[in-house]
Parts: C-alpha cells; sequence; structure tokens
C-alpha cells in the first residue's frame, strides 16, 4: 500500500455514490507555514476530476484517497473494527450503513423476505399519513390608524 501520493498519480475518492470516482492529483499542500499547529506529516492533496462541463477540484487527505476503483479509501484499509469506528467516519464526512452486510464481503444477492417487505410497507405507510389540511383563512387582527382629516 502506497503511503504517499505524487503529482500526476491517479486516486479514487469517495463522492457520496456507490462507486469512487476517478481523479488525479495535481497539487499537494503543506499548511505547516500557517503557524497554527497543523501536522507537517499531514499533506493535503488537490484532486482534479474530469467532468462534460467544467473539472472539478477537491481537496482531500491521505486517509481520504484510495490507489484503486475497488479497495476502500485508506482510512478503511487500517481499521479492523467498523462499528467502533463509524463514529469517526462520520466526523470525516463518510457515514457506513453499518448493520447486515460488512465491507470486506458485501451481499449483492440479498432477497428480502416476505415479511421484511410487508415491514417496511406497513412503515411507509405509518409516514405519509398526515392530519387534513385547514384551507381556511386564519383571521388576522389588523390594526387601524386614525384617518387624518383634510382641511
Amino acid at each position: 500500500m502506497k503511503n504517499s501520493y505524487r503529482i500526476k498519480d491517479k486516486v479514487w475518492i469517495h463522492l457520496g455514490e456507490r462507486n469512487l470516482v476517478q481523479g488525479r492529483i495535481v497539487e499537494i499542500i503543506d499548511l505547516e507555514h500557517l503557524g497554527e499547529g497543523h501536522d507537517p506529516k499531514r499533506d493535503l492533496y488537490v484532486i482534479e476530476i474530469k467532468t462534460g462541463i467544467d473539472d472539478v477540484y477537491e481537496v482531500r487527505s491521505f486517509e481520504q484517497i484510495s490507489s484503486d476503483q475497488h479497495g476502500p479509501i485508506n482510512l478503511f484499509k487500517h481499521l479492523d473494527n467498523v462499528r467502533e469506528n463509524n463514529r469517526y467516519f462520520k466526523k470525516v464526512g463518510m457515514p457506513l450503513p453499518v448493520g447486515r452486510q460488512s465491507l470486506d464481503n458485501p451481499d449483492d444477492n440479498y432477497e428480502p423476505s416476505p415479511e421484511e417487505i410487508q415491514a417496511a410497507l406497513d412503515r411507509s405507510q405509518e409516514i405519509i399519513k398526515h392530519p387534513a389540511l385547514n384551507l381556511q383563512k386564519e383571521t388576522k387582527f389588523r390594526r387601524r390608524y386614525p384617518k387624518k382629516k383634510k382641511q
């Protein structure tokens, strides 16, 4: 596994979609010169993502980058127990669906049982219930200002 990246390296990042998005490192930023207590070993990478209209630039740290399109980002590679570290994932903006599926072996062929389908339908029916709408206008008190008499 790589410990650092160089300019023009191909990388993949997470943008909130199911699959990772390919980009290219165009700049490496070190914030030590600001004197605000930034870690000198923690570089920030500016990643260029090609789109059909304009290029998009994202700034990510080493933990938020993956060196291949199939593998997890580097943050996931170092952690042993995902359930305990979900709090850290939320902190960096990547909450995980911790539950039935594991990150190592996702089960894409999962078929829900008829009972699970019926329970989901019942929950959705409860969510959409709302009180009747009141379409009549409420009368508001209007302050009357005295009219000035013309002389």
